[in-house]
């Protein structure tokens, strides 16, 4: 009994707390600077997604990741999943807080028609007394997406966009104030041969045409006024489209059909029940784990609740990703990628999933574009990345990879290999797919993979690193190529990345021996003459003395 109070004094209820005040503080800086006052404007996905998870898991693993070590766990990775499940136990009602925060805090505005729509006070709902929705200027922007694990699944959307009028008459005398938004989406296998998936995709068009032949957009109970969102970028392109769009006027407006009054649905007590099954779960999985015996004694709580410890760690990572003599490129180029990636998300407000469109914008590779004499894009593209995902497994990738390579091929020759790699590889691209935007460093990464597997084929490390150095290499390749079969992965580039590199590998062979070849003589060099330093000091009467206490006449 006294082990299980000691559990909940120390892991459980400091917990619970933490989580309660984290989903109510972040809700109410939410509601202060983007609702209330509306001191700036975020993208949505951000603020009601991304921000959550983020913090949740920073603030886990500084507070709740120390109290987690005074448990003995069978299994080392099992304080990794404690701590996973933690994340979502905190994330997701601070999730759902913050759609239903949205809906509730949002004002009706009654309007007589879309002519008054600036006339009054921005406000996230509208009731329209007299509205006409064209459905003959209408805007259409298509999409295909690869999403699900292991890129399974082939999303297929539709965003049309049609402009409001007061009435039908007003079609030719007034300008488009706000437009009204519709989506069809449709989901098949990314696994289906590019016929069947040509097939799936006009059959998708034909059905979608069909629906929205029969949908009276004239239906509608309220309006919702978009946000910044992946959403209105999708129905903006759209609206972009018609012949009738005006860039001064970029309201976007999504049909409700229930009553307002239901606006909010089953949110806060979705939000309760996750989180008071989620506390029931926890405390479970607390049973289920020994507490250490050491962490009974107040002193051992207090050492290991210090926080010094995850300081430590941080600062070994931080130091382990800094410039230093030998290992200088590789972490530049990391810092190049992310800088990148962090003007980008800065720009779009969104981190997750950027759009083909935008990182067109931003360089990325495009066959079409290319052959237009935009050959820049060769280069630009490997410092880009689609998401918060595949810019993290290409920067371990890249440390891995320069870990190795740079000590031998020093900074500049690395940072060339880069280039030339990522470079040809962009090329494998073009040259391969038709009209597929292609972004990541993965293609110049392949390329220093392959220059490592003629290294540790012909066997320029020492035995012992070298027999690690190539199960890890086979790993990462064997990975690295299964993914693109299974889809949505740009494998040309990989493949052509991987080909250059083996040919750079094996003509810098004589380079690697001759670079570690050097290295060793200079480090034998090194303690040959310090040993003789030593010796000469020590036969010439220079070893330290004591000094000699003067006599006393």
């Amino acid at each position: 009994m006294a082990v299980l109070l000691k559990k909940l004094q120390l892991i459980y209820f400091p917990f619970l707390f933490m989580s309660l005040l984290f989903i109510s503080g972040y809700s109410l800086i939410h509601w202060l600077l983007l609702i209330k006052f509306e001191f700036f404007s975020l993208d949505e996905d951000l603020v009601n997604l991304g921000l959550p998870l983020i913090l949740s898991w920073l603030l886990l693993v500084i507070f709740l990741r120390p109290r987690l070590k005074l448990l003995k766990f069978v299994k080392d990775n099992s304080r990794f999943f404690y701590l996973l499940f933690a994340v979502q136990l905190v994330a997701v009602p601070c999730i759902i807080a913050q759609e239903y925060l949205k809906t509730a805090t949002g004002q009706l505005t009654q309007l007589a028609s879309i002519q008054e729509l600036y006339l009054h006070k921005k406000t996230q709902y509208y009731q329209l007394q007299q509205a006409y929705i064209d459905k003959a200027q209408i805007g259409v922007q298509r999409k295909i997406e690869v999403t699900g694990k292991g890129n399974s699944h082939l999303n297929m959307t539709l965003y049309i966009a049609m402009p409001i009028f007061a009435s039908g008459a007003d079609r030719r005398r007034t300008s488009v104030l706000a437009w009204y938004g519709k989506t069809y989406q449709q989901e098949i296998s990314n696994r289906l041969e590019p016929d069947e998936k040509e097939q799936a995709y006009k059959a998708f068009l034909t059905q979608s045409q069909r629906e929205f032949d029969k949908f009276d957009p004239q239906t509608f109970v309220y309006l919702e006024r978009l946000a910044p969102s992946s959403l209105k970028r999708e129905l903006l392109s759209a609206a972009e489209k018609s012949p009738l769009y005006q860039a001064e006027y970029p309201t976007i407006v999504m049909p409700k059909f229930e009553p307002f009054e239901a606006r909010n649905g089953n949110k806060l007590a979705w939000m309760l029940i996750w989180f008071v099954a989620g506390a029931l779960i926890w405390f479970v999985l607390l049973l289920r784990v020994k507490l250490d015996e050491e962490a009974l004694k107040a002193e051992t709580v207090t050492k290991r609740l210090n926080h010094a410890g995850t300081i430590a760690e941080l600062n070994d990572f931080f130091e382990m990703i800094r410039p230093k003599p030998g290992f200088i490129a590789t972490p530049i180029l990391m810092y190049l990628n992310v800088l990148v990636f962090i003007l980008m998300a800065w720009s779009s407000q969104h981190f997750i999933n950027l759009q083909g469109s935008f990182m067109l914008e931003w360089g990325a590779n495009f066959r079409p574009k290319v052959l237009a004499g935009e050959w820049w894009r060769l280069i630009t593209s490997t410092f880009i990345h689609g998401g918060l995902a595949h810019l993290a497994l290409n920067l371990y990738g890249l440390f891995f990879v320069g870990s190795f390579l740079e000590p031998v091929l020093g900074k500049w020759r690395l940072f060339l290999a880069y280039l030339i790699t990522g470079v040809l590889a962009s090329i494998a691209s073009i040259c391969w797919y038709d009209a597929t935007v292609s972004v990541g460093a993965s293609g110049a990464i392949m390329g220093l993979l392959g220059i490592l597997v003629i290294w540790a084929w012909k066997k320029i490390f020492p035995q012992d690193i070298n027999w690690i150095l190539s199960i890890n290499l086979a790993f990462f390749v064997t990975i690295s190529l299964v993914a693109g079969l299974l889809g949505g992965v740009d494998n040309a580039a990989h493949i052509g990345g991987l080909l250059s590199g083996l040919v750079l590998g094996y003509l810098s062979l004589d380079f690697a021996r001759g670079a570690r070849g050097a290295r060793g003589a200079r480090g034998a060099r090194g303690a040959r003459g310090a040993q003789v330093a030593r010796g000469a000091r020590k036969i010439e009467g220079h070893s330290p003395a004591k000094k000699r206490k003067p006599r006393r006449k």
